[in-house]
């Protein structure tokens, strides 16, 4: 009997069937070990990549509404320093005494004698939400004065133009005989600071 003879006729067959298990093996090594960890890094960078162009649109987006935002926050500074420049101040530690050095000059322009000068109650506004740290008020000013009708009208009308922030809240006029000496009482309202709630917070002093 011949080397042939005796030869596996089935051995090619499981060699092939050896190799191709082998090459199968190496396929899933190379997919778990290579392929796979690099598919997940693409996809990581592809989201990566999808999270910044979406802050890019939002920057983009920005940028240009930045000019108008800077032109909105000066319209509204302007208009604050033009409130805060209004807001009565107490002179001596009376809001009176500020009120008459402002109000005086006005006054003796048109020639009108004002023979009093009363505070009265603050008048708190409504909070707002949510809370200021500084919180504002209206303080009203009594005043009895003398004068002819023309003369009161006239000052009422300066203190409006020259005082934009203070509105009349009361006035009451006593007929005199004497038409140029007419006694009337005006109360003008003021903005003043009211509770620094910050500073209430903090223990400190109201201001």
């Amino acid at each position: 009997m011949n080397e042939r003879t005796l030869q596996d006729p089935s051995a090619p067959m499981k060699r092939a069937m050896f190799r191709a298990l082998a090459i199968g093996a190496i396929a899933v090594i190379l997919y778990m070990f290579c392929v796979q960890p690099s598919q997940t890094s693409l996809d990581k960078a592809k989201a990566d990549l999808a999270g910044l162009e979406v802050q890019q649109s939002a920057m983009v987006r920005d940028l240009k509404g930045a000019d108008q935002v800077k032109a909105r926050l000066g319209a509204i500074d302007a208009e604050r320093k033009e409130f805060l420049a209004g807001l009565l101040e107490p002179l001596l530690g009376s809001y009176a005494m500020r009120a008459k050095s402002v109000l005086d000059p006005l006054a003796a322009d048109v020639g009108l004698r004002i023979a009093d000068y009363a505070e009265m109650p603050v008048r708190l506004l409504p909070l707002p939400k949510p809370q200021a740290t500084q919180l504002y008020a209206r303080k009203p000013i009594r005043l009895t004065c003398t004068g002819s009708y023309a003369t009161i009208v006239s000052f009422l009308m300066r203190v409006e133009k020259k005082l934009p922030l203070v509105s009349l809240e009361a006035f009451s006029l006593k007929t005199q005989k004497d038409p140029d000496n007419q006694s009337a009482t005006l109360v003008f309202e003021w903005p003043v600071k009211g509770v620094n709630t910050a500073a209430t917070a903090k223990g400190g002093v109201k201001k």
